[in-house]
């Protein structure tokens, strides 16, 4: 169902969104609980890579024979062990159409704070 053109490109942007989770996982890890421009910048950079690379996703599902994500997903898991959830889910502060999966960092505590400020002031 999905050519290795599509596929080639779904699992690039699959990995980009996977690349941009780890990357805000690793700026709020190393936040000083501060809203912080060198605190904020990271974090909200990382949250526009994401958003990105997920609406790269979309814009291939839409491209492709794949009737909805769900299913581009399951073909991407089952076929081809590719793991497309960080591509699906949604991201506080924007709405990337087809991404129908809950966030999956914590919301709460300085953190989530610092997540939904930079979100706020990043994502437009």
């Amino acid at each position: 169902m999905l050519d290795d053109d599509s596929l080639a490109k779904m699992e690039t942007a699959v990995r980009a969104c996977d690349e941009a989770r780890e990357a805000l996982i690793d700026a709020l890890d190393a936040d000083d609980a501060t809203s912080t421009p060198s605190v904020l910048d990271p974090v909200g950079t990382a949250l526009e890579d994401w958003r990105d690379a997920q609406q790269r996703f979309m814009a291939l599902v839409d491209a492709s024979n794949a009737s909805d994500p769900a299913t581009a997903a399951l073909l991407l898991k089952t076929n081809h062990g590719i793991d497309a959830s960080n591509a699906r889910c949604g991201l506080p502060g924007t709405d990337v159409d087809g991404a129908d999966q809950p966030f999956p960092l914590d919301l709460t505590g300085a953190q989530g704070m610092i997540l939904t400020q930079a979100a706020t002031e990043h994502l437009r």
